[in-house]
């Protein structure tokens, strides 16, 4: 009987064992890899047709719900194979059976309601193993825009019920106005505090309420940027960063600093326009793409596109295929995974030539099928991005708005903003008698970069106080990252970055610093001190993404 006093004392009063810990929520544990969630397709209820809310809230919250390490979302095509034709409504008991077919942890399932113009929706999460009712997340909303708008805050929600614990909150769009209610902010991507050596950025707009709960500078590079690309080149699970000038090739890698690993330096007649990277030899060592062209542009002697190739060979990083006359971009296509898009050129219009998939022979790389598409345009600002089930094609036309196609090649949506480049090439042979500056249409430009997540696209957008009116020479103060969403008939903005001041080259939404999550990194052009005062100057800004 004393040992038992004993032991029944202890319990209550030493500190750390269950008896004190039950006072604090407990986080949900597992000890084999990240909790598996089925996302369920929502049930429609309204005298409307949308169907196509149903599949783009799912690609939208799997995007969104799924955390590196600690979340993953099981691809929706087996859970719709999972769900029997004549399911039915429904409910806790159901979705449990459902997640036990498909081994899921968790289970994400509901309703979305509209009336009038009203919309709610209102979802659960359910745990597989156990019979505790459903946590429930919902989003009321006076407009059905505005659902869309906060997919974001309720996806962290839903990771907050699995988990188990709270995950920081995005920073409000603005105050509300006096007298008037609060608008719902548009959800930003959360950024932790900074790596160790980074230094804050100030904001650019001082009425964005962002502060420095954005971005932070690198120092400075003594160049200025062309193109950018990050990923695994080594092979030992670290992304490398990738930039080139107009002839000089530079990876770097983060160690609380950017250290450089190579440089590598083209001829004196090259231009380099671009860079990409990807493990299209599927050797589990990502290549670099460099579109270059090579030679005088005159009459008699156009130049021509000399693209090359660099990978990690040996304990070093070589060039290992040259004189590839095509541009060269790499993308994201849904299940195919990274893919190589190739595009010819004309004599004298740059973008003529339809676009390729390119693929891996063993002994070089070459074109596997042509883009089905109506419209001939440049390769660079071209993504595929997926709705619905279906394929669509975004890209930035010469006037550089953003446009659709859908999977036939109809044009369907064109913005109203543009998205200027400043990256740019000669691109008609100069005509005889050349004697300094050419009125001619003879510039050809490197659309910015457009990332497909989804139905989502990641884009920057470039701001200038000129607008557009000068093609030949452009100037910018400023710009951002935009997240757009396809809701089925046209992209909504649901988020952007504060403005960085400069001129916003190219980006990537990659892993830096081998913690968890994903970093957006953005190369700018940093501003000189005037509009004519040029600069060589250019930094790299990491934000946090969420």
């Amino acid at each position: 009987m004393k040992i038992l006093i004993f032991f029944i004392a202890g319990a209550l009063l030493i500190p750390g064992i269950p008896a004190q810990a039950t006072m604090a929520p407990q986080a949900d544990t597992r000890a084999n890899g990240p909790f598996k969630v089925a996302i369920l397709p929502v049930t429609i209820h309204s005298p409307e047709d949308l169907d196509y809310m149903r599949a783009g809230l799912m690609d939208m919250l799997t995007s969104r719900i799924e955390l590196e390490g600690r979340i993953s979302v099981l691809e929706k095509g087996a859970v719709k194979k999972a769900i029997p034709p004549d399911v039915g409504e429904i409910d806790s008991e159901r979705a449990r059976k459902l997640g036990e077919t498909l081994g899921a942890d968790y289970v994400v399932y509901g309703s979305l309601t509209k009336l009038g113009d009203s919309a709610s929706l209102d979802l659960k999460v359910v745990k597989v193993k156990g019979e505790k009712p459903g946590s429930s997340v919902y989003i009321q909303a006076r407009k059905m825009e505005e659902v869309i708008v906060q997919v974001d805050v309720l996806a962290r929600k839903i990771d907050e019920k699995i988990l188990g614990y709270p995950l920081s909150p995005p920073p409000a769009e603005k105050a509300a106005v006096a007298g008037k209610p609060a608008e719902a902010p548009k959800p930003r991507a959360a950024i932790p505090p900074p790596p160790p050596g980074l230094q804050p950025l100030a904001p650019a707009r001082p009425d964005r309420a962002v502060s420095a709960y954005g971005f932070w500078k690198s120092s400075p590079f003594s160049f200025k940027i062309v193109g950018m690309s990050m990923a695994d080149l080594d092979g030992d699970g670290r992304n490398e960063v990738v930039l080139i000038d107009e002839r000089n090739l530079w990876i770097y890698r983060w160690e609380n600093e950017f250290k450089l690993l190579k440089k590598l330096t083209g001829g004196r007649m090259h231009q380099y326009l671009a860079v990409d990277t990807g493990d299209i030899d599927k050797d589990g060592k990502a290549e670099i793409f460099v579109t270059s062209l090579e030679g005088d542009a005159t009459e008699t002697n156009p130049r021509k596109l000399s693209s090359f190739v660099v990978a990690f060979r040996e304990g070093d990083y070589r060039v290992t295929f040259r004189n590839i006359p095509w541009y060269l971009r790499v993308v994201g296509w849904g299940e195919k995974g990274t893919v190589l898009l190739g595009q010819s050129r004309g004599y004298d219009i740059p973008y003529q030539a339809p676009i390729y998939e390119m693929g891996w022979n063993g002994k070089g790389y070459k074109e596997v099928r042509k883009i089905e598409v109506s419209k001939v345009f440049s390769l660079y600002g071209f993504t595929p991005f997926f709705h619905g089930g279906k394929t669509f094609y975004a890209f930035i036309d010469s006037d550089f708005r953003l446009k659709v196609l859908d999977a036939k090649g109809k044009m369907i949506w064109r913005s109203q903003k543009n998205y200027g480049s400043d990256i740019s090439f000669q691109a008609k042979p100069l005509p005889t008698g050349y004697a300094g500056y050419y009125e001619g249409d003879d510039l050809a430009f490197v659309n910015v970069r457009v990332i497909a997540r989804g139905d989502e696209l990641l884009i920057l957008r470039n701001t200038s106080p000129l607008g557009q009116l000068f093609k030949k020479q452009s100037y910018y103060t400023g710009g951002e990252v935009e997240s757009l969403v396809w809701n089925g008939a046209m992209f909504m903005e649901t988020w952007r970055s504060v403005e960085i001041a400069g001129y916003l080259v190219d980006f990537q939404d990659q892993d830096l610093d081998g913690a968890p999550g994903k970093e957006l990194v953005v190369a700018v052009n940093l501003p000189g001190e005037s509009i004519f005062s040029g600069g060589s100057n250019s930094a790299l800004m990491i934000g946090r993404m969420q």
